[in-house]
Order: structure tokens, then sequence, then C-alpha cells
């Protein structure tokens, strides 16, 4: 009996993985920088999400519990290695904008971006690259979901005066 939930268990696993390792992995390597760093990371956080999950947590829960893990895995990656390179920044912003927009814009993005702290990075691809709510992120980084909204506020503000010293007006590209 033992080693059928055992079978089911890993099975389980195994589905979970394939639904949720690509993303992950992707939210990984666009925040660090480093494909290489991104498996190391995705790969030790199923190591530990094996030891710590819990069967019956919902899969959403799940998947930001991995997530969490990841979050930190990377903080922490981040206080060893404080830059990102300028080749991501490109990359996050070829996805966000269009073509030329994005083209007029990537100098002056990639030196914003370039710039941010980890965890600015870290919460703006939570929330619009990912899609978690403010709750989902607070639980995942650690922090009180109203300290999430308070602190995007601020990061989408100061970005967009940042633009606007350097001569754009971001209300007018999106």
């Amino acid at each position: 009996m033992n080693e059928r939930n055992d079978q089911r268990r890993d099975a389980a696993f195994e589905a979970f993985y394939a639904r949720t390792a690509p993303a992950l992995w992707g939210f990984v390597s666009r925040t660090c920088g480093d494909a290489a760093l991104a498996d190391d990371i995705v790969q030790e956080t199923f190591i530990r999400y094996l030891n710590n999950v819990r069967d019956e947590m919902p899969e959403r829960q799940r998947k930001a519990f991995a997530y969490k893990i990841a979050s930190r895995l990377l903080t922490d990656s981040f206080r060893k290695k404080k830059t990102v390179s300028l080749e991501t920044v490109k990359e996050r912003a070829s996805e966000i904008l269009s073509p030329g927009v994005r083209d007029a814009l990537s100098p002056d993005l990639g030196r914003l971006f370039k710039s941010l702290p980890a965890r600015d990075r870290t919460l703006l691809w939570l929330a619009y690259a990912e899609g978690y709510s403010h709750s989902e992120i607070a639980e995942i980084i650690g922090l009180r979901a109203g300290s999430i909204k308070v602190l995007l506020f601020r990061l989408r503000r100061s970005f967009a005066a940042s633009l606007r010293e350097i001569g754009y007006h971001p209300e007018e590209i999106s």
C-alpha cells in the first residue's frame, strides 16, 4: 500500500513539475539574467519544495510556494552578485514594449532596469509578467500584501519619474 501511495505522489509531483518548471525557470532566468544560475536555482527550488510541501495544498498555493523558494534563492544569489546583464534588460523590454517604442527606449530602459535593486525586479516580474496578486506576491516574498501594493505603486511612480527625467513621458508609451 505504501508503494502505491509513493507512486501516486511521484506521478503527482512529475505532473506538477511539468506544469510549473518552465514558467518558474523563465521567472528565475529573466530575474537573474543567467541561464546556468537559473538551472541551479530551479533545481534547488524543487529539492526544497519536495522536502517541505504538503500534499493537501491546492495547486495555486503549491506553485506560489515554489516561487517563494525561488525568490529566496534569488535573493541569496543577488547578495553575492548585484548586477544584471544588459542583455537581460533588453530581453525584458522586448517582451513588454511594442517594437517602435522598444527601439526608441532600449538604451535608456537598459540603464534604468540595470539600476533597479533585485527586490524591485522581482516585484515587477511577479506582478506584471506572472500576474500574481498582491497577497500572493506578499506570501512569496515574505511581506504584507499592503506593503506590496505600496511598493509597486512607488516603483511605478519612481520609474515613470526616471523616464521623464531623460525626456520620455511614460503615460504616452502605454
